[in-house]
């Protein structure tokens, strides 16, 4: 969903080395140098100053962390959105009623069966006909 090289990047800023993070990430440490200097050079940035010490950010690697954390947050954040909304989705119940049976009964059963089920528990009626294109508007009575 977003850019790999952005999570190995947070990884070594966070450990502030190539070895620490390849461990970390569970691949080796020339694959993190290999992704950090392609992160650079596509980005056009130093994102790292490298020492004996270790690595520090540059400004600009400071800047781009702060980003690049928010962006793996949000879209982390958002396919749990996703999966939740299809969850919702496979749990719905529809019940139909025709004009010959009224739908009365199912008003006072609905709420013995509300312990049940999710949060919208909605009872959707109209009285006489039933119109022709409900199945087809989606339409909710």
């Amino acid at each position: 969903m977003y850019n790999l090289q952005l999570e190995t990047f947070i990884v070594v800023a966070d450990l502030g080395s190539f070895n620490k993070a390849a461990e970390a990430l569970y691949i080796t440490p020339p694959a993190v140098t290999k992704q950090i200097n392609l992160l650079e050079k596509d980005l056009g940035l130093k994102l790292f100053i490298r020492t004996h010490r270790g690595l520090v950010l540059t400004e600009a690697g400071k800047s781009l962390y702060k980003d690049a954390k928010y962006i793996i947050q949000y879209c982390k954040e958002s396919v749990e959105r996703a999966k939740k909304a299809m969850e919702e989705k496979d749990n719905v119940v529809r019940v139909g009623t025709s004009p010959m049976t009224p739908a009365a009964p199912l008003g006072e059963d609905s709420e013995k069966l509300s312990g049940y089920t999710p949060a919208d528990r909605s009872l959707y009626e109209q009285p006489g006909k039933c119109p022709g294109n409900l199945k087809k508007s989606g339409t909710k009575y």
